[in-house]
Protein backbone atom coordinates (compact mmCIF):
# COMPACT_ATOMS: atom_id res chain seq x y z
CA UNK A 1 0.00 0.00 0.00
CA UNK A 2 2.71 2.44 1.04
CA UNK A 3 4.11 1.60 -2.47
CA UNK A 4 1.32 2.33 -4.38
CA UNK A 5 1.25 5.74 -2.57
CA UNK A 6 4.45 6.77 -3.85
CA UNK A 7 3.99 5.70 -7.01
CA UNK A 8 0.76 7.92 -7.22
CA UNK A 9 2.66 11.15 -5.58
CA UNK A 10 5.28 10.70 -8.13
CA UNK A 11 2.96 10.64 -11.26
CA UNK A 12 1.15 13.91 -9.82
CA UNK A 13 3.98 15.17 -9.61
CA UNK A 14 4.97 14.44 -13.26
CA UNK A 15 1.48 15.32 -14.21
CA UNK A 16 1.48 19.14 -12.90
CA UNK A 17 5.09 19.52 -14.01
CA UNK A 18 4.35 18.85 -17.45
CA UNK A 19 1.58 20.85 -17.75
CA UNK A 20 3.26 24.08 -16.38
CA UNK A 21 4.68 26.46 -19.26
CA UNK A 22 7.34 27.82 -16.93
CA UNK A 23 8.77 25.07 -16.31
CA UNK A 24 9.57 24.36 -20.60
CA UNK A 25 13.16 25.24 -21.46
CA UNK A 26 12.62 28.34 -23.13
CA UNK A 27 14.34 28.73 -26.32
CA UNK A 28 18.02 30.73 -26.32
CA UNK A 29 18.09 34.52 -27.18
CA UNK A 30 20.65 35.52 -30.51
CA UNK A 31 23.35 36.37 -29.39
CA UNK A 32 25.79 37.20 -32.30
CA UNK A 33 27.29 40.36 -31.66
CA UNK A 34 26.44 43.46 -34.32
CA UNK A 35 28.85 44.57 -36.52
CA UNK A 36 29.03 48.27 -37.11
CA UNK A 37 29.20 48.53 -41.39
CA UNK A 38 29.66 52.21 -42.35
CA UNK A 39 27.95 55.90 -41.93
CA UNK A 40 25.65 55.93 -44.63
CA UNK A 41 25.59 59.72 -45.08
CA UNK A 42 27.62 62.23 -44.88
CA UNK A 43 30.30 60.25 -45.55
CA UNK A 44 33.81 61.31 -43.53
CA UNK A 45 34.91 64.87 -44.91
CA UNK A 46 31.98 65.47 -46.75
CA UNK A 47 31.12 69.12 -47.58
CA UNK A 48 28.18 70.80 -47.99
CA UNK A 49 25.85 68.43 -46.12
CA UNK A 50 22.15 69.41 -45.87
CA UNK A 51 21.70 70.87 -42.36
CA UNK A 52 18.31 69.67 -42.08
CA UNK A 53 18.84 65.77 -42.85
CA UNK A 54 18.98 62.94 -40.40
CA UNK A 55 22.84 61.16 -40.09
CA UNK A 56 22.28 57.34 -40.83
CA UNK A 57 24.53 54.47 -39.94
CA UNK A 58 24.46 50.88 -40.97
CA UNK A 59 25.03 47.85 -38.86
CA UNK A 60 24.63 44.14 -39.63
CA UNK A 61 21.49 43.75 -37.95
CA UNK A 62 18.88 45.37 -36.06
CA UNK A 63 19.69 47.78 -33.64
CA UNK A 64 17.95 49.23 -30.60
CA UNK A 65 17.49 52.45 -30.81
CA UNK A 66 17.46 52.53 -27.07
CA UNK A 67 20.55 52.05 -26.79
CA UNK A 68 22.20 54.72 -28.83
CA UNK A 69 22.03 58.09 -26.60
CA UNK A 70 25.03 58.66 -25.24
CA UNK A 71 26.86 56.45 -27.28
CA UNK A 72 26.37 58.27 -30.51
CA UNK A 73 27.11 61.65 -30.27
CA UNK A 74 27.33 64.55 -32.76
CA UNK A 75 29.85 67.30 -32.02
CA UNK A 76 29.82 71.19 -32.94
CA UNK A 77 33.27 71.49 -32.06
CA UNK A 78 36.29 69.53 -32.38
CA UNK A 79 36.97 69.38 -28.92
CA UNK A 80 33.77 67.97 -28.07
CA UNK A 81 32.35 69.97 -25.30
CA UNK A 82 28.70 70.79 -27.21
CA UNK A 83 26.85 68.21 -28.01
CA UNK A 84 23.61 68.45 -30.31
CA UNK A 85 20.33 67.08 -29.59
CA UNK A 86 18.52 64.79 -30.99
CA UNK A 87 16.10 61.88 -31.84
CA UNK A 88 17.39 58.23 -32.61
CA UNK A 89 15.24 55.71 -35.10
CA UNK A 90 15.87 52.92 -36.99
CA UNK A 91 14.82 50.95 -40.26
CA UNK A 92 16.11 47.79 -40.77
CA UNK A 93 19.53 47.60 -40.47
CA UNK A 94 20.00 51.14 -40.21
CA UNK A 95 19.76 53.96 -37.51
CA UNK A 96 18.91 57.45 -37.96
CA UNK A 97 19.60 60.30 -36.04
CA UNK A 98 17.89 63.36 -36.87
CA UNK A 99 18.91 66.65 -34.90
CA UNK A 100 16.43 68.29 -32.93
CA UNK A 101 17.16 71.80 -34.51
CA UNK A 102 18.65 72.63 -38.03
CA UNK A 103 22.44 72.40 -38.07
CA UNK A 104 24.59 75.61 -38.35
CA UNK A 105 25.58 76.55 -41.89
CA UNK A 106 29.00 76.58 -43.04
CA UNK A 107 29.74 75.04 -39.73
CA UNK A 108 32.22 71.41 -38.99
CA UNK A 109 30.68 68.54 -37.41
CA UNK A 110 32.13 65.60 -35.79
CA UNK A 111 30.64 62.60 -34.70
CA UNK A 112 31.60 59.67 -32.11
CA UNK A 113 30.11 56.11 -32.25
CA UNK A 114 30.85 53.89 -28.86
CA UNK A 115 30.68 49.81 -28.81
CA UNK A 116 28.08 50.14 -26.42
CA UNK A 117 25.40 50.64 -28.54
CA UNK A 118 23.03 47.11 -28.50
CA UNK A 119 21.17 44.78 -31.18
CA UNK A 120 17.94 44.28 -30.30
CA UNK A 121 18.71 41.15 -28.36
CA UNK A 122 20.79 42.77 -26.18
CA UNK A 123 24.43 41.94 -27.38
CA UNK A 124 26.51 44.66 -27.93
CA UNK A 125 29.53 45.32 -30.17
CA UNK A 126 32.91 43.93 -29.34
CA UNK A 127 33.46 43.95 -25.81
CA UNK A 128 36.97 44.98 -26.36
CA UNK A 129 36.38 48.24 -28.69
CA UNK A 130 35.34 51.76 -27.20
CA UNK A 131 35.69 53.59 -30.22
CA UNK A 132 33.74 52.58 -33.49
CA UNK A 133 33.93 55.13 -35.93
CA UNK A 134 34.61 59.13 -35.36
CA UNK A 135 33.92 61.30 -39.10
CA UNK A 136 33.63 65.29 -39.49
CA UNK A 137 31.84 66.71 -42.10
CA UNK A 138 30.87 70.55 -43.04
CA UNK A 139 27.16 71.92 -43.35
CA UNK A 140 26.07 73.44 -46.35
CA UNK A 141 25.89 77.50 -46.14
CA UNK A 142 25.24 80.43 -48.04
CA UNK A 143 27.78 79.77 -50.37
CA UNK A 144 25.34 77.09 -51.42
CA UNK A 145 22.32 79.77 -52.37
CA UNK A 146 22.95 79.44 -55.94
CA UNK A 147 25.13 76.50 -56.50
CA UNK A 148 28.78 75.70 -54.52
CA UNK A 149 30.97 77.93 -56.33
CA UNK A 150 34.03 76.45 -58.38
CA UNK A 151 37.41 77.21 -58.39
CA UNK A 152 39.76 77.61 -60.44
CA UNK A 153 44.00 77.17 -59.51
CA UNK A 154 46.27 78.09 -62.51
CA UNK A 155 50.07 76.89 -62.85
CA UNK A 156 53.06 79.09 -62.70
CA UNK A 157 54.87 77.14 -65.30
CA UNK A 158 52.85 74.22 -66.69
CA UNK A 159 50.42 74.75 -69.11
CA UNK A 160 47.29 73.62 -67.22
CA UNK A 161 44.30 74.76 -65.53
CA UNK A 162 42.98 72.99 -62.26
CA UNK A 163 38.66 73.37 -62.34
CA UNK A 164 38.01 72.51 -58.00
CA UNK A 165 34.56 71.11 -58.13
CA UNK A 166 31.84 69.62 -55.43
CA UNK A 167 31.13 65.75 -57.06
CA UNK A 168 29.19 63.39 -54.35
CA UNK A 169 29.82 65.94 -51.90
CA UNK A 170 33.08 65.41 -51.87
CA UNK A 171 35.87 67.99 -53.67
CA UNK A 172 37.76 67.16 -56.90
CA UNK A 173 40.24 68.84 -58.85
CA UNK A 174 40.50 68.19 -62.95
CA UNK A 175 42.43 69.77 -65.84
CA UNK A 176 40.13 72.00 -66.36
CA UNK A 177 42.23 72.94 -70.11
CA UNK A 178 45.22 72.42 -71.63
CA UNK A 179 46.57 76.31 -72.49
CA UNK A 180 49.30 75.83 -74.44
CA UNK A 181 51.63 79.12 -75.72
CA UNK A 182 52.18 80.82 -72.06
CA UNK A 183 55.42 81.74 -71.04
CA UNK A 184 54.32 81.53 -67.38
CA UNK A 185 50.59 81.67 -66.30
CA UNK A 186 50.75 84.20 -63.43
CA UNK A 187 47.66 85.42 -62.62
CA UNK A 188 43.81 84.95 -63.38
CA UNK A 189 40.58 86.63 -62.30
CA UNK A 190 36.73 85.46 -62.72
CA UNK A 191 34.56 88.47 -64.28
CA UNK A 192 32.17 89.95 -61.91
CA UNK A 193 29.47 87.71 -63.67
CA UNK A 194 31.42 84.84 -63.30
CA UNK A 195 31.08 84.35 -67.21
CA UNK A 196 34.47 84.21 -67.81
CA UNK A 197 38.30 83.79 -66.94
CA UNK A 198 41.13 85.90 -67.70
CA UNK A 199 44.87 85.39 -67.62
CA UNK A 200 48.11 86.69 -67.65
CA UNK A 201 50.97 85.33 -69.94
CA UNK A 202 54.47 86.17 -67.87
CA UNK A 203 56.29 85.81 -71.40
CA UNK A 204 59.63 87.07 -71.95
CA UNK A 205 59.23 87.04 -75.52
CA UNK A 206 56.10 89.10 -76.14
CA UNK A 207 52.73 88.79 -73.56
CA UNK A 208 49.44 88.08 -74.19
CA UNK A 209 46.25 88.49 -72.07
CA UNK A 210 43.79 85.19 -72.51
CA UNK A 211 39.83 85.26 -72.31
CA UNK A 212 38.55 81.70 -71.61
CA UNK A 213 34.42 80.84 -71.43
CA UNK A 214 34.26 80.02 -67.77
CA UNK A 215 31.87 76.70 -67.86
CA UNK A 216 33.72 75.03 -70.76
CA UNK A 217 37.20 76.36 -70.60
CA UNK A 218 37.33 77.15 -73.82
CA UNK A 219 39.37 79.99 -75.26
CA UNK A 220 37.38 82.82 -76.71
CA UNK A 221 39.86 85.23 -77.62
CA UNK A 222 43.71 86.31 -77.45
CA UNK A 223 44.63 90.18 -77.09
CA UNK A 224 47.90 92.35 -77.51
CA UNK A 225 48.57 94.02 -73.95
CA UNK A 226 49.45 97.18 -75.87
CA UNK A 227 47.68 96.89 -79.18
CA UNK A 228 49.60 98.58 -82.25
CA UNK A 229 52.14 99.34 -80.25
CA UNK A 230 55.78 97.68 -79.54
CA UNK A 231 54.81 93.79 -78.29
CA UNK A 232 56.13 94.07 -74.82
CA UNK A 233 56.23 91.55 -72.06
CA UNK A 234 55.37 90.36 -68.60
CA UNK A 235 51.92 91.02 -67.76
CA UNK A 236 50.64 89.87 -64.87
CA UNK A 237 48.39 91.49 -61.87
CA UNK A 238 44.88 91.63 -62.84
CA UNK A 239 41.61 93.30 -61.31
CA UNK A 240 38.42 93.79 -62.59
CA UNK A 241 35.28 96.08 -62.27
CA UNK A 242 31.97 94.80 -63.35
CA UNK A 243 32.48 96.44 -67.16
CA UNK A 244 36.21 96.62 -67.98
CA UNK A 245 39.86 94.61 -66.55
CA UNK A 246 43.21 96.39 -65.84
CA UNK A 247 46.20 93.81 -66.99
CA UNK A 248 49.92 95.18 -65.53
CA UNK A 249 52.21 94.88 -67.95
CA UNK A 250 55.84 95.39 -66.34
CA UNK A 251 58.31 95.80 -68.73
CA UNK A 252 55.84 97.86 -70.54
CA UNK A 253 55.22 100.27 -67.54
CA UNK A 254 51.91 100.68 -68.28
CA UNK A 255 47.92 98.92 -67.57
CA UNK A 256 45.92 97.38 -70.14
CA UNK A 257 42.53 98.21 -70.16
CA UNK A 258 40.29 95.51 -71.35
CA UNK A 259 36.47 96.46 -71.99
CA UNK A 260 34.40 93.47 -71.67
CA UNK A 261 31.50 93.96 -73.33
CA UNK A 262 33.20 95.12 -76.94
CA UNK A 263 36.21 92.78 -76.04
CA UNK A 264 38.93 94.82 -77.07
CA UNK A 265 41.76 97.05 -75.62
CA UNK A 266 39.91 99.97 -75.53
CA UNK A 267 42.89 102.28 -73.62
CA UNK A 268 46.71 101.91 -72.40
CA UNK A 269 47.48 103.99 -69.13
CA UNK A 270 50.97 105.16 -68.85
CA UNK A 271 52.49 104.65 -65.62
CA UNK A 272 55.77 106.83 -64.14
CA UNK A 273 57.50 103.90 -63.46
CA UNK A 274 57.85 99.90 -63.27
CA UNK A 275 54.53 98.30 -61.94
CA UNK A 276 54.07 95.15 -59.26
CA UNK A 277 50.80 94.84 -57.53
CA UNK A 278 47.69 96.27 -57.88
CA UNK A 279 44.04 97.34 -56.62
CA UNK A 280 40.95 97.86 -57.44
CA UNK A 281 38.77 100.03 -54.71
CA UNK A 282 35.33 98.50 -54.18
CA UNK A 283 33.37 101.12 -56.19
CA UNK A 284 36.13 100.77 -59.07
CA UNK A 285 36.72 104.90 -58.73
CA UNK A 286 40.43 104.26 -58.36
CA UNK A 287 43.37 101.56 -59.13
CA UNK A 288 46.40 101.49 -56.80
CA UNK A 289 49.04 100.27 -58.18
CA UNK A 290 52.71 99.71 -56.52
CA UNK A 291 56.15 100.08 -57.93
CA UNK A 292 58.27 97.19 -58.41
CA UNK A 293 61.44 99.36 -57.92
CA UNK A 294 60.84 101.42 -55.27
CA UNK A 295 57.79 102.08 -52.44
CA UNK A 296 55.88 104.42 -54.67
CA UNK A 297 52.06 103.80 -55.23
CA UNK A 298 50.32 105.03 -58.24
CA UNK A 299 46.70 106.35 -57.74
CA UNK A 300 44.93 106.03 -61.10
CA UNK A 301 41.41 107.69 -61.84
CA UNK A 302 39.86 105.18 -63.68
CA UNK A 303 36.76 107.69 -64.66
CA UNK A 304 39.60 109.31 -66.97
CA UNK A 305 42.56 106.39 -66.76
CA UNK A 306 45.45 108.49 -65.63
CA UNK A 307 47.27 108.73 -63.07
CA UNK A 308 46.13 111.46 -60.57
CA UNK A 309 48.65 111.17 -57.34
CA UNK A 310 51.66 109.19 -56.00
CA UNK A 311 52.46 108.07 -52.58
CA UNK A 312 55.57 107.15 -51.07
CA UNK A 313 55.73 104.25 -48.59
CA UNK A 314 58.88 105.44 -46.23
CA UNK A 315 61.30 102.46 -46.59
CA UNK A 316 59.66 99.65 -48.48
CA UNK A 317 61.63 98.19 -50.98
CA UNK A 318 59.03 97.86 -53.45
CA UNK A 319 55.06 96.39 -53.37
CA UNK A 320 54.24 92.96 -54.30
CA UNK A 321 50.99 93.00 -53.75
CA UNK A 322 47.93 95.18 -52.47
CA UNK A 323 44.04 94.77 -51.39
CA UNK A 324 41.46 97.48 -51.24
CA UNK A 325 39.40 96.76 -48.11
CA UNK A 326 35.89 95.80 -48.42
CA UNK A 327 34.87 99.39 -47.44
CA UNK A 328 37.09 101.79 -49.65
CA UNK A 329 39.29 103.28 -46.64
CA UNK A 330 42.26 101.16 -46.90
CA UNK A 331 44.48 99.72 -49.31
CA UNK A 332 46.77 97.30 -47.93
CA UNK A 333 50.46 97.28 -49.99
CA UNK A 334 52.82 94.09 -49.02
CA UNK A 335 56.18 94.90 -49.49
CA UNK A 336 58.10 93.02 -52.20
CA UNK A 337 61.85 91.15 -50.35
CA UNK A 338 60.18 92.42 -46.95
CA UNK A 339 58.34 91.90 -43.95
CA UNK A 340 56.58 95.31 -44.19
CA UNK A 341 52.62 95.53 -44.46
CA UNK A 342 51.30 99.20 -44.85
CA UNK A 343 47.96 100.43 -44.09
CA UNK A 344 46.98 103.28 -46.78
CA UNK A 345 44.14 105.52 -45.93
CA UNK A 346 42.58 106.50 -49.72
CA UNK A 347 40.83 109.79 -48.17
CA UNK A 348 43.85 111.38 -46.97
CA UNK A 349 46.07 109.25 -49.47
CA UNK A 350 48.48 108.91 -46.28
CA UNK A 351 49.73 106.13 -44.51
CA UNK A 352 47.80 105.45 -41.04
CA UNK A 353 50.48 102.55 -39.85
CA UNK A 354 53.15 99.96 -40.83
CA UNK A 355 53.23 96.64 -39.39
CA UNK A 356 56.50 94.19 -39.65
CA UNK A 357 55.18 90.98 -40.09
CA UNK A 358 58.60 88.86 -39.36
CA UNK A 359 58.53 87.25 -42.52
CA UNK A 360 59.56 88.28 -46.00
CA UNK A 361 57.62 88.14 -49.24
CA UNK A 362 60.28 86.43 -51.35
CA UNK A 363 61.48 86.34 -54.83
CA UNK A 364 59.44 84.32 -57.38
CA UNK A 365 56.53 83.11 -54.85
CA UNK A 366 53.20 84.91 -54.75
CA UNK A 367 53.10 86.30 -51.52
CA UNK A 368 49.08 86.62 -51.76
CA UNK A 369 46.62 89.05 -50.34
CA UNK A 370 43.29 88.31 -49.47
CA UNK A 371 40.54 90.02 -47.83
CA UNK A 372 37.02 89.24 -46.35
CA UNK A 373 35.37 91.46 -44.43
CA UNK A 374 37.67 93.84 -41.45
CA UNK A 375 40.74 91.45 -42.65
CA UNK A 376 43.05 90.89 -44.70
CA UNK A 377 44.99 87.56 -44.69
CA UNK A 378 48.52 87.82 -45.95
CA UNK A 379 50.25 84.58 -46.98
CA UNK A 380 54.13 83.82 -47.67
CA UNK A 381 56.16 81.02 -49.45
CA UNK A 382 58.07 80.87 -46.28
CA UNK A 383 54.67 78.82 -44.85
CA UNK A 384 52.87 81.85 -42.64
CA UNK A 385 49.70 82.89 -43.13
CA UNK A 386 48.71 86.14 -41.20
CA UNK A 387 44.69 87.16 -40.24
CA UNK A 388 45.01 91.28 -39.45
CA UNK A 389 42.41 93.27 -38.64
CA UNK A 390 42.01 96.07 -40.78
CA UNK A 391 40.25 99.12 -38.85
CA UNK A 392 42.92 98.19 -35.97
CA UNK A 393 46.08 97.29 -37.90
CA UNK A 394 46.89 94.61 -35.55
CA UNK A 395 47.80 90.81 -36.05
CA UNK A 396 44.77 88.23 -34.93
CA UNK A 397 45.93 85.09 -35.56
CA UNK A 398 49.10 83.27 -37.62
CA UNK A 399 49.48 79.78 -38.42
CA UNK A 400 52.61 78.17 -40.16
CA UNK A 401 52.07 75.85 -43.21
CA UNK A 402 54.23 75.11 -46.38
CA UNK A 403 54.58 77.63 -48.74
CA UNK A 404 51.22 79.16 -49.41
CA UNK A 405 50.74 81.08 -52.75
CA UNK A 406 47.60 82.19 -54.27
CA UNK A 407 44.30 83.08 -51.72
CA UNK A 408 40.63 84.21 -52.21
CA UNK A 409 38.02 84.15 -50.11
CA UNK A 410 34.32 82.61 -51.01
CA UNK A 411 32.05 85.66 -52.00
CA UNK A 412 28.93 84.34 -48.64
CA UNK A 413 32.56 84.47 -46.19
CA UNK A 414 32.35 81.08 -44.95
CA UNK A 415 35.70 80.03 -46.27
CA UNK A 416 39.11 80.87 -47.15
CA UNK A 417 41.09 79.26 -50.17
CA UNK A 418 44.64 79.30 -50.59
CA UNK A 419 47.05 77.61 -52.66
CA UNK A 420 50.20 75.53 -50.93
CA UNK A 421 53.06 74.80 -53.57
CA UNK A 422 53.99 71.53 -51.21
CA UNK A 423 54.35 68.14 -52.25
CA UNK A 424 52.09 67.08 -53.50
CA UNK A 425 50.65 70.56 -53.99
CA UNK A 426 47.27 71.08 -52.54
CA UNK A 427 44.74 73.72 -52.44
CA UNK A 428 43.90 74.09 -48.66
CA UNK A 429 40.25 75.80 -47.44
CA UNK A 430 40.69 77.41 -44.44
CA UNK A 431 38.49 78.82 -41.65
CA UNK A 432 38.61 82.60 -42.01
CA UNK A 433 38.32 82.69 -38.17
CA UNK A 434 40.61 80.30 -36.60
CA UNK A 435 42.90 79.44 -39.69
CA UNK A 436 41.80 75.87 -39.60
CA UNK A 437 42.92 73.90 -42.30
CA UNK A 438 39.52 71.94 -43.06
CA UNK A 439 39.84 70.60 -46.56
CA UNK A 440 43.14 69.89 -49.15
CA UNK A 441 42.28 68.94 -52.02
CA UNK A 442 45.14 67.56 -54.54
CA UNK A 443 46.51 69.74 -56.87
CA UNK A 444 47.41 68.48 -61.00
CA UNK A 445 50.45 69.65 -62.05
CA UNK A 446 53.67 70.65 -59.44
CA UNK A 447 53.60 74.41 -59.62
CA UNK A 448 50.30 75.77 -58.79
CA UNK A 449 50.59 79.62 -58.37
CA UNK A 450 46.81 81.21 -58.13
CA UNK A 451 43.49 80.53 -57.26
CA UNK A 452 40.11 82.44 -57.98
CA UNK A 453 36.64 81.37 -56.63
CA UNK A 454 34.10 81.82 -59.64
CA UNK A 455 30.76 84.13 -58.76
CA UNK A 456 27.76 83.45 -58.78
CA UNK A 457 25.56 85.82 -59.84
Amino acid sequence: MRNITVLVSFLSVLFITGCNESRVIPTPVEQTRPEFQSVVSPKDSAFAYDRTASLQMRFSEPMDVASFPGNFILYEDEARTISVSGVFSAQDNDVFFQPDNELLPGHEYFTFLRARVKDVNGNGIDKDTLLVAETEFITDGNYTANGLPEMAVCNGFEDIVAKVHLQNNRFKADTAAAIGGFGRQLEMVYTTDGARVIMSDYNSSGSKIYMYDAETWQQEKVFDSNPGGQPIKKSAEIVVSDTKAYIVNQSGKLISVLDLSSETITDVITLPGTPKGMAILPDYSGIYVGSATNGQVWVVNTSNNTVESTLTLENFTRSVRLAASADGNYVIAREFRGDKLAFIETASGTVANVLELGYEAKSGSNNDLAVLGDYVYVGASSGELSRIQISTQTLDNEITYINFQGMDVFGSGEFLAAVSKSNPPVLALLHPETLKILREIPLPGSAPWDVAVRPRP
